[in-house]
């Protein structure tokens, strides 16, 4: 995320990139405010400003002509039962789709500090190394992160026992905003506009519904409510009648989504006969006419 030498703004996009005569790279720019273009040395190293968002903020998203959302959730790159094959899966589809984006949700790290309550056995490289790791994994998407979010595994963690946040720092190497709580996004496709909704979640309950009651009760404008946290990997439509423009009932159609893993079936699950659940991710697809969600 670059500053615009013009109008200040954080809104900008990059437009490839130039080889000059000197065989020098720059990577261009243009600002989405003001239309201006301008350039950077492309080994200058620079410094993002991290965007963090308050709580009751709204983050606001322009989305084009439709969007293919990818929620990456529950991650836990560094430990012993990663699923690296299905976290590969889901960087080559969103690097290859254009109208791709995705989002960060917490625990995106395994993060069993040193002399913590849990065996370290659950992990198979050490916290700075499944950082580093993350950071390279995500290399090829980075320019389509619109934001990160921390978990209980890696904010609260290193948070409560280093006053540290690794995914507030992980956000500043991406560039991107930083949710610390849930909250709205604001998401403007083709001229309609969309509200998601968006949390790590706490509770580790059977029903994973009943959190998102939770979640549409306190955040009641949303269309779209999204939590990780339990491994849970479900869409569910949810609908509901309201009083149309022409003063007669329609129905409006809202998202419940518990956003799964990348976890397969850990020792500490096996031990206590938790349910076997598939690993795998949900797409949130946001066009003018209708929202669209799907389980990969």
């Amino acid at each position: 995320m670059i500053r615009c030498p013009r109008c200040n703004s954080l809104k900008t996009r990059k437009n490839g990139v130039k080889i000059l005569v000197t065989g020098n790279r720059t990577q261009e720019f243009k600002c989405v405010d003001c239309s201006r273009y301008f350039s950077i040395q492309v080994d200058v190293n620079v410094l993002h400003e991290l965007k963090y968002v308050e709580p009751g903020e709204i983050l606001e998203i322009d989305g084009g002509k439709e969007l293919r959302l990818h929620g990456l959730t529950d991650v836990h790159v560094g430990a012993v039962e990663h699923d690296y094959k299905k976290f590969e899966e889901a960087i080559k589809i969103i690097e290859k789709d254009k109208n791709a984006r995705w989002f960060g949700n917490g625990d995106l790290l395994e993060l069993i500090p040193p002399h913590y309550k849990i065996n370290q056995r659950g992990q198979d490289v050490p916290p700075e190394e499944q950082y580093l790791e993350f950071v390279r994994l995500v290399d090829t998407i980075k320019d389509k992160c619109l934001f990160i979010r921390g978990g209980n595994h890696d904010y609260l963690r290193s948070f409560n026992i280093l006053d540290f946040d690794v995914c507030k720092v992980l956000a500043k190497a991406l560039g991107v905003p930083y949710y610390r709580m849930p909250g709205y996004t604001r998401i403007k496709v083709a001229g309609k506009t969309y509200n998601l909704v968006s949390g790590h979640g706490k509770s580790a309950g059977k029903n994973g519904d009943l959190e998102l009651d939770k979640m549409a009760a306190v955040y009641s404008d949303g269309d779209v409510f999204f939590l990780g946290h339990n491994h849970q990997l479900y869409v569910k439509p949810m609908d509901s009648l309201i009083i149309g423009k022409d003063n007669t009932e329609e129905m409006r159609r809202r998202w419940y989504i518990r956003g799964g893993s990348f976890l397969r079936y850990a020792d500490y699950a096996r031990y206590s006969f938790y349910p076997m659940i598939r690993t795998g991710w949900v797409t949130i697809e946001f066009k003018e006419e209708s929202i669209n969600c799907w389980e990969n």
